[in-house]
């Protein structure tokens, strides 16, 4: 039944209808809280009564909404009024472009060129948006596309889609056996009823025939828009549902040259190409669409004023969909020769003829090979790459499902990337200035190789790499440590010598990530300090002075090319004019692009930049993981976690509760400490602040937890004593570090371990928790020595180090440290005790749950034989080594955080030709 003028559904009051559909009426509502219009949509009861749908819908609802994109109807709120379950939207003032196409073809045209182009460019960038996280549409059609009036009268519409994601949630909880359609608004045209989602007149070949659908069935719909955008007609048209299904399974529509003459044939190419019955002769990305789809416009422009486009280079950069599925790899062909000629474009500097315009701005997105995934940075949660010099190559870290990240290169003018062997474990990697070799940091060491091939060559110590640059001379300036100055070493190898000095006076914790300036002799870097807002940002030193001039303030590190500082703020690219003789600013920012993954705790942002006019960044990288219940032998016990980004698993004293990490959405910097009830299956959140709350440690009473934060600059230890019901809970700054993770409390609860960052790596310090409160180191190496635990009875610290070259599992006395017994026997992480001490577990290196029976009773410590349990899938370690696992008192159960099938693949996005977006100066 209608809802009435002035019915509320929670604090929305609704106003008026606005329509209703197969998935709902809308109406416009105000919200009484914020005083806004909005939009309503209440859902069929069929659909809301259906508790596969809701868990599903309200799942996908919560992903939908983070797509903040300002060619997607935003969503606001999903809520629930008597059964009825209601979304409240965006309400948007214009029209649907099924009516506009409407007007147009009823004077028997379709849109102008340039209307044409300018919405499916929108529409190509809110389907890159949306795939990128993982939703597929599944009914873009001309009713789903909403064209929003702008301020000025004579401005152009903003295109919107509706309806986003809605569609891939009805059709799990509507499958049956029939071939028939369930549209998600009014159906305009020929549109059924039933559960393949979607508008015929729409749909891709593997819809109608009852396939999969992922984001290369958007595109096919999206080919179908543009052509009916540009011609006023269908792409296909029958007079019967069977006769429209062969349409779509067996015919091509006419060419657009043909249906539209004055339509450019490079137009017709794109379309054609979108229209491929086969998805893999499709346009793979949406991104990759969006790219020639500028081209296009671009040269459309070009030709309205009188320029005349090269017919060579538009021939070359889309070429028609191979109608055999041999040609599967088609788009990518397309692809790599449009990149290829936009940087012959670009690198070159010339043109074709004095007529060709400068070379248009072209984004495109590079994905990793079809197996293998982008990998986090060390700490920084973002991906990692490096453009060479030339602007020719792009290096970036990944790794193959259960194996090791190392570096992989791709030829801008190639489709795929090939790794280098030799370089497993690799982070932060940067160019010779030739282009032929790459340095990186890797098992503790700056390590150079030649991308030709060969074995890396080892250049010095580095405990924990955060950046480097290489000049001319052959000098290297790197950041060898967690919290130290930058250093400098010949490309040869040899001494290294300090480069940079951490002044107290500005509270500086490190130097970081170092550029150097086109003279060679000055660099960029970015410094830490635990006074960030009066010292920390980027800054220019030189190698002739110890002298440093700040020419940013804090967030995150700014790279130099051609004459402009790239940084990012909340994952948007800015480009700010800079003065390399006066090292000033002297304009101000300019936003470039989005999405880009940043740590600002750290400086870091995963871009990279060349001086021939090419750009890359790349996304933020978290794993998706669940914690699972095993027993010994392996097999699940008890329902999974939902997905998430989850870190450090720590079991209450009680065995009552998982107290973890989660990360927010998105990568960013933040993250929180949740505690998950394991008898009814709540989770609360336990520790909140807008910094990086994670690490969290139980006292044995339970009634408290220790953790580390980054709210006052870098990790420190807190205190959190439970107060209430709602968990409110008193804080306290234990003691202030460079970096202290809190790791384990002992028995008695007199002392606290940590691993605590230092100039050199990582080392083991403990905190006396009762009388005056001290921090004391237990164990200082060369080497990083990482998760401590204390034994049951408080005599022994079980702990991780990379002394021998890789991680492995040590056991030391305690107070004392005097004397050392080897665990594991062939490399491992994350040492944890069973409850009466007869027992270690920790991860071997080749990913295996593994026991070792020990003695820890006398005055020696005994260990026994280790024995694999079963195979685990963790996170790969990495800095600053949190634990992946907890396990019961009696060693029986362990809650092992597992990664899952990631809901994405993120790609790495390569802008050639920056400069021509950028204002003349």
């Amino acid at each position: 039944m209608p809802l009435i003028t002035g019915t509320r559904l929670g604090p929305y009051e609704i106003v008026s209808p606005l329509g209703a559909g197969g998935m709902g009426e809308v109406y416009r509502a105000r919200d009484t809280r914020l005083d806004r219009s909005v939009a309503v949509k209440v859902l069929p009861d069929s659909l809301s009564g259906d508790p596969q749908f809701r868990e599903r819908f309200d799942r996908e609802a919560r992903t939908i909404s983070r797509l903040a994109h300002p060619n997607i109807c935003t969503l606001h709120d999903v809520g629930e009024q008597d059964g009825s379950a209601f979304l409240v939207m965006e309400l948007l003032d214009g029209e649907t472009l099924e009516a506009r196409c409407g007007r147009a073809s009823a004077k028997g045209a379709g849109l102008p060129l340039d209307e044409a182009l300018r919405i499916a460019i929108q529409m190509a960038d809110a389907l890159t948006a949306a795939h990128r996280q993982g939703i597929v549409h599944r009914d873009l059609k001309p009713g789903n596309i909403f064209l929003v009036r702008s301020n000025g009268a004579s401005a152009p519409a903003i295109a919107k889609l509706l309806d986003f994601g809605l569609a891939r949630t009805a059709a799990a909880a509507l499958r049956v056996d029939s071939a028939t359609s369930m549209p998600t608004t009014p159906p305009g045209a020929m549109t059924a009823q039933g559960t393949i989602l979607g508008t015929f007149q729409y749909m891709a070949p593997e819809q109608v025939e009852g396939g999969e659908a992922d984001a290369r069935t958007d595109i096919f719909a999206f080919g179908s828009v543009l052509y009916e955008m540009l011609t006023g007609r269908k792409a296909f048209e029958g007079k019967t549902q069977t006769s429209l299904v062969a349409a779509i399974l067996e015919r091509d529509p006419p060419p657009l040259t043909i249906a539209q003459p004055l339509t450019p044939s490079l137009v017709d190419s794109i379309v054609r190409k979108c229209l491929a019955k086969s998805p893999d002769d499709r346009w793979q990305t949406a991104a990759d669409l969006a790219s020639a789809l500028r081209w296009a416009a671009d040269g459309a422009n070009a030709a309205s004023s009188g320029v005349a486009a090269t017919s060579g280079v538009a021939t070359a950069v889309v070429t028609p969909p191979s109608r055999s599925r041999g040609a599967a790899r088609g788009a990518l062909v397309a692809v790599g020769i449009l990149a290829a000629l936009a940087v012959v474009a670009v690198i070159g500097g010339r043109y074709l003829s004095d007529a060709v315009p400068p070379a248009a701005t072209v984004r495109f997105d590079v994905q990793p090979p079809p197996d293998v995934l982008l990998s986090p940075a060390p700490v920084a949660s973002a991906a990692q790459l490096a453009l060479s010099p030339d602007g020719r190559r792009l290096a970036f870290v990944a790794a193959r499902r259960r194996g090791v990240s190392q570096l992989w290169v791709r030829p801008l003018d190639s489709v795929e990337a090939q790794p280098l062997p030799g370089t497993e474990g690799a982070s932060f990697p940067f160019w010779s200035p030739d282009s032929r070799s790459l340095a990186f940091f890797a098992a503790g060491k700056l390590k150079k190789i030649d991308t030709a091939g060969g074995t890396p060559h080892v250049l010095c110590d580095a405990a924990a790499g955060r950046g480097g640059s290489w000049t001319t001379d052959g000098t290297i300036v790197f950041a060898g440590n967690i919290n130290g100055p930058l250093s400098r070493i010949a490309a040869s190898g040899g001494i290294v010598t300090p480069l940079t000095t951490l002044d107290p006076a500005q509270g500086a914790i490190s130097h970081y990530w170092p550029q150097f300036l086109p003279d060679g002799r000055h660099f960029l870097y970015y410094l830490r300090s635990t006074r960030a807002a009066e010292h920390a940002g980027t800054y220019v030193g030189t190698l002739d002075s110890s002298e440093a001039t700040r020419v940013l303030g804090p967030g995150v590190m700014a790279l130099y090319s051609s004459g402009f500082l790239w940084s990012a703020q909340g994952g948007t690219l800015f480009a700010q004019a800079f003065d390399v003789r006066s090292l000033r600013t002297t304009s101000e920012p300019i936003r470039v692009a989005d999405g880009l993954g940043q740590f600002s705790n750290i400086g870091y942002q995963a871009l990279t930049v060349s001086a021939t006019g090419v750009l890359a960044h790349g996304p933020a990288v978290v794993m998706t993981t669940r914690l699972q219940a095993r027993n010994r032998g392996g097999a699940t016990d008890g329902a999974p976690t939902p997905p998430g980004m989850y870190r450090s698993p720590r079991l209450s004293p009680d065995q009552e509760s998982l107290a973890m990490t989660i990360a927010e959405p998105g990568g960013s910097a933040t993250s929180d400490i949740w505690v998950l009830d394991l008898a009814r299956g709540a989770m609360s959140r336990a520790v909140s602040d807008q910094g990086t709350d994670w690490f969290p440690a139980w006292p044995p009473d339970g009634r408290r937890l220790f953790f580390g934060s980054s709210r006052v600059g870098s990790t420190t230890v807190f205190e959190k004593t439970l107060g209430g019901q709602e968990q409110l809970f008193a804080e306290t700054t234990l003691f202030s570090s460079a970096a202290a993770y809190p790791l384990d409390v002992s028995g008695d609860e007199r002392f606290l371990v940590t691993h605590a960052g230092t100039p050199r790596g990582y080392d083991l310090g403990v905190l006396t928790l009762t009388g005056e409160r001290k921090a004391s180191v237990f164990l200082s190496t060369p080497f990083n020595e990482v998760q401590g635990r204390f034994s049951p009875n408080g005599r022994w610290m079980a702990y991780a180090s990379d002394e021998s070259g890789r991680f492995e599992i040590y056991a030391r006395p305690f107070p004392a440290a005097s004397g050392v017994t080897q665990i594991s026997i062939a490399g491992g992480t994350q040492p944890e005790w069973r409850r009466d001490g007869k027992e270690l577990f920790y991860i071997s290196t080749d990913g295996k749950l593994t026991a070792v029976p020990v003695t820890t009773d006398g005055d020696t410590f005994a260990a026994g034989t280790p024995r694999p349990l079963f195979d685990v899938e963790v996170p790969e370690p990495s800095a600053p080594y949190a634990s992946d696992y907890a396990v019961t008192a009696d060693g029986q159960r362990f809650y092992v955080n597992t990664v899952v099938d990631q809901p994405t693949r993120p790609a790495l996005t390569v802008i050639l030709n920056w400069t021509a977006d950028l204002p003349k100066r």
